[in-house]
């Protein structure tokens, strides 16, 4: 069977997700959607009274394979000399090795729970997340990649669905999947005096205010940050301050890593 892609919904699995735009406004007072499914039917799909939209977490893809995907923690100039290795690898491209705790290491039982690396070297460890920060240790030089505990972020993956609205299930027909919306706000260009001062009686208090010891006053600006890099590469590369320049440093590339197992 030859799956074809859709022109609106797109499938995970048993759930169905729909990508659409609100305003501003829909996201604080509430959005009002209507979405014709699959069979036909045209559906209302609103927001909850009292109910605001917050914009997704950064960097996070509901249609990402994150099965086998493993985040880490940095800590740096520590070990965890107590933990007992399982591997090591003589190379130090954090990518590289973060690719083999996903896939090789992975593929033979090895279940990472830090790796530790140095000037020339990394190693393996397994071990909970608990017992390896408690044997944490100073150590100068190396630094540690702790697994994340996945538990800590499922709040940040939470999104807006209608619960029983994606394909049926495949044993199941009964059994439906969840239609998720991917909401985009869109902000507006700019609002005039009089609408901030109105909106500021309206919404909570800010978060920062300013003291009156401030040096320099300063509006930001809208820039690009690659193009920023771009623009001072040239100037960053001379001297003990020529950081970021080598993008394609030793130990990158499609090959495996050449771990050896303790």
């Amino acid at each position: 069977v030859k799956q074809t892609e859709h022109a609106e919904f797109k499938r995970r699995g048993a759930d169905l997700f729909l990508e659409r735009s609100i305003s501003l406004s829909e996201a604080l007072c509430g959005f009002e959607l209507e979405v014709s499914h699959l069979d036909g039917r045209k559906l209302l799909v609103k927001s909850s009274p009292g109910e605001i939209v917050r914009p997704m977490a950064r960097g996070f893809d509901p249609m990402d394979d994150t099965e086998n995907k493993m985040d880490w923690d940095v800590i740096e100039d520590s070990d965890c000399p107590d933990i007992d290795t399982v591997a090591q690898a003589d190379i130090t491209d954090v990518d590289t090795l973060k690719k083999a705790c996903e896939t090789q290491l992975k593929r033979k039982g090895i279940d990472v729970g830090v790796f530790v690396v140095d000037s020339c070297k990394a190693t393996f460890k397994t071990g909970s997340r608990e017992e390896i920060l408690a044997a944490k240790k100073p150590h100068r030089g190396r630094t540690m990649y702790v697994l994340q505990d996945q538990r800590a972020f499922n709040p940040m993956r939470i999104m807006k669905a209608v619960k029983g609205e994606g394909m049926p299930t495949y044993k199941n027909p009964f059994i439906h999947g969840d239609l998720f919306l991917i909401l985009n706000i869109q902000f507006p260009d700019g609002l005039d005096s009089d609408t901030q001062t109105n909106l500021r009686e309206l919404l909570p208090p800010p978060l920062n205010t300013a003291s009156d010891k401030c040096d320099e006053e300063h509006f930001v600006t809208d820039i690009d940050p690659v193009a920023s890099y771009n623009a001072n590469k040239v100037n960053m590369q001379a001297g003990s301050e020529a950081y970021d320049d080598d993008e394609d440093g030793e130990g990158r590339g499609g090959g495996g890593v050449p771990c050896q197992q303790m």
